[in-house]
């Protein structure tokens, strides 16, 4: 008896929630928090110059997979897209690593920089001191929680959560720019030959190209949007020029503002107007992480199902819930989320040391946790842009000047940001190591179980795809 596979509920989604869920890279944590390091340390004093080029970069990307959301739409991300240009084992290899990048970084990751950064913002602000781990799985069952609601609720919370998080440190770059901060307004930063002893465009750009990595998140909403073949690629490339521009706004923002006493990690904290306006950065910036959680976890999840549907993964991942949303492919994301938690927590306990500053969980044996885990999802995603943009140059990017241009630049940003990954100059060092080495055994995982996989299966993969002429 033929039974119909399960399928997502379609036609939920406007541009705007795409863009929402694409938004789930988490701008204000990156540009507020980690753009430090490029400000201060990577690129100093050519910060913004960095911003610019990356961005035209990450914009090569963005265009190639626009131009396959407008071919193809389904629930898999990246996946339909190369199952109809690479080949159907192709596409499982890369979706394996794409979707263990994404539970990487929607679990351990999000998890534990969520629970530290909890933490100190409720024991600073609040006086409530709990447990990093404890505040770790709270955030684990809030994004779980909004993954299993409703594809709505949760990219419209994401939504909420990105606009609460932009608005402060918009009105923090007013004012500083307003002001000219401490030696008023100038367009060194945008000289490549700004750069301080030590510190390198080339440097700065391979740290830039993954401070945008998860702006293809909307494509996971292909099957639930009303019309993916508009709203997905306008989704993917207002997200980078929306990233782009804050992420040059915050640049240069610490070009001009920051103080000698500025610290490499979250220095926008240096720059807060009062407390009252203390608060909200620090708030805006927990909010922000959660909305990071809630994107990656609703893209694996979706993966999850797909490639269950597919016949790839055991067949109760594509079981769907009242609301025809993914909710034990979800459930498995939780789940790894609390069983890496308290390995972190067994491997380096509850102790914060140098307990002084906004950010000073940066001195604590937890943060290596998140480090390994970032380190993992970028590696991860990083190869499979490459392959996104092999697939476009082998499909369709040789027929059009403007889609040859955008897959070769595309190409050549990513290839740097692996680069780094081995370069001395920017390799891992220490704990961080560990994310490259689980990189590299998670690839050869992968590769095993796409060559592994039954031909039957293989063969269903990208079959529920849409192609739109």
């Amino acid at each position: 008896m033929f039974v119909e596979a399960p399928k997502l509920a379609g036609g939920q989604l406007s541009t705007v929630d795409c863009v929402a869920q694409s938004l789930a890279v988490g701008p204000v944590f990156s540009g507020g928090v980690l753009g430090g390091l490029l400000a201060f340390v990577l690129a100093p004093g050519a910060g913004p110059f960095v911003i610019l080029l990356t961005t035209i970069g990450v914009l090569g990307i963005g265009w190639t997979l626009s131009e396959f959301a407008k071919r193809y739409s389904g629930s898999g991300t990246v996946y339909e897209f190369i199952a109809h240009s690479l080949g159907k084992r192709a596409a499982a290899f890369c979706a394996g690593i794409y979707h263990l990048a994404a539970m990487a970084l929607a679990g351990p990751g999000i998890a534990i920089i969520g629970g530290l950064w909890a933490k100190t913002f409720f024991n600073d602000h609040m006086g409530l001191d709990m447990a990093w781990w404890i505040w770790a799985l709270i955030i684990a069952l809030l994004m779980y929680g909004a993954n299993v609601m409703g594809v709505q609720i949760s990219v419209k919370a994401q939504l909420v959560l990105i606009v609460l998080s932009i608005v402060p440190f918009l009105v923090l770059a007013v004012k500083v720019i307003a002001d000219g901060g401490t030696a008023g307004n100038s367009l060194k930063s945008f000289n490549p030959g700004n750069v301080a002893a030590g510190g390198s465009v080339f440097k700065g750009l391979l740290f830039a190209i993954l401070m945008f990595i998860g702006f293809e998140l909307a494509a996971a909403l292909g099957e639930e949007s009303k019309d993916p073949q508009r709203s997905i690629p306008r989704a993917v490339v207002a997200t980078i020029l929306i990233v782009g521009a804050f992420y040059l706004i915050t640049q240069y923002t610490l070009a001009i503002g920051a103080t000698d006493k500025a610290s490499d990690f979250a220095p926008m904290a240096d720059l807060y107007l009062n407390r009252f306006f203390a608060v909200w950065i620090d708030l805006a910036i927990l909010l922000d992480i959660l909305a990071v959680g809630i994107g990656f976890q609703l893209a694996a999840a979706r993966g999850l199902f797909t490639l269950a549907r597919d016949g790839l993964l055991p067949a109760p991942l594509a079981k769907l819930n009242a609301k025809s949303l993914p909710a034990t492919s979800s459930l498995l994301i939780l789940a790894v989320t609390v069983i890496t938690t308290f390995i972190a927590l067994a491997k380096y306990g509850t102790g914060l040391v140098d307990p002084t500053g906004p950010a000073f969980f940066l001195n604590t044996k937890v943060f290596n946790a998140f480090l390994i885990a970032s380190r993992l999802g970028g590696f991860l995603i990083s190869l499979v842009y490459v392959l996104l943009c092999v697939a476009a140059l082998k499909n369709f990017a040789l027929k059009k000047p403007i889609d040859l241009i955008a897959a070769v630049v595309g190409l050549a940003t990513v290839v740097l940001a692996i680069y780094s990954q081995f370069w001395k100059e920017t390799a891992p060092v220490g704990s961080e190591l560990w994310g490259r080495h689980l990189s590299l055994i998670l690839i050869a995982i992968a590769l095993v179980w796409a060559l592994a996989s039954k031909k039957e299966a293989i063969d269903k993969v990208g079959q529920h795809t849409v192609h739109h002429t």
